[in-house]
């Protein structure tokens, strides 16, 4: 099952803009300038907490669920247990049991509130249609009670992106030392 990667173009692309410019400058502070090392692994966090602020933060649309991920932690619920989306205070996901799930990249801002977020409307539009298209395969099959909602942490992307950060910071470290 395929799922559909949304993520807003300007909030993904300014981030890991400026977590590749962190990056170089912790690569000029560990190798030519020969400062701190230490200065040069926090700078190299500082860059995967940009990548994971800008880059991972997506919501994924399957025929059955969505997941929502939120600066490595998703929630993912059933395509049954979501009752509507909504674009008014930010791209909002609301449960059949009157939850809401938000999204980092698509909430809310004062400049969405007068623009009537415009940047929110395809991500809006694809995540309705999925909804639809969900109930309709399954019929009316909503049930009563509260909403299951799964959360998990993204601990593998997270290991990978620390081993990107920090292994070559690592080489050059002993390389130049």
């Amino acid at each position: 099952m395929q799922a559909k990667v949304i993520r807003r173009p300007a909030y993904v692309w300014l981030p890991v803009a400026a977590g590749i410019a962190f990056y170089v400058c912790a690569i000029l502070i560990i190798g030519p300038l020969d400062e701190e090392p230490a200065a040069a692994f926090a700078v190299a966090g500082l860059t995967v907490f940009l990548w994971a602020l800008g880059w991972d933060s997506a919501i994924r649309s399957t025929d059955d669920h969505v997941s929502i991920t939120n600066c490595l932690v998703t929630s993912t619920v059933a395509w049954t247990d979501v009752e509507e989306v909504t674009v008014h205070d930010g791209l909002t996901i609301k449960l059949r049991d009157g939850r809401p799930i938000g999204s980092v990249a698509f909430g809310s801002s004062l400049l969405g509130a007068f623009t009537g977020y415009s940047t929110h409307q395809r991500a809006f539009r694809l995540l309705r249609e999925a909804h639809l298209n969900a109930l309709q395969a399954q019929g009316d099959s909503t049930s009563e009670g509260q909403a299951l909602l799964n959360w998990s942490f993204e601990w593998k992307r997270l290991l990978c992106a620390l081993a990107v950060a920090y292994g070559p910071l690592a080489a050059i470290f002993v390389l130049v030392k």
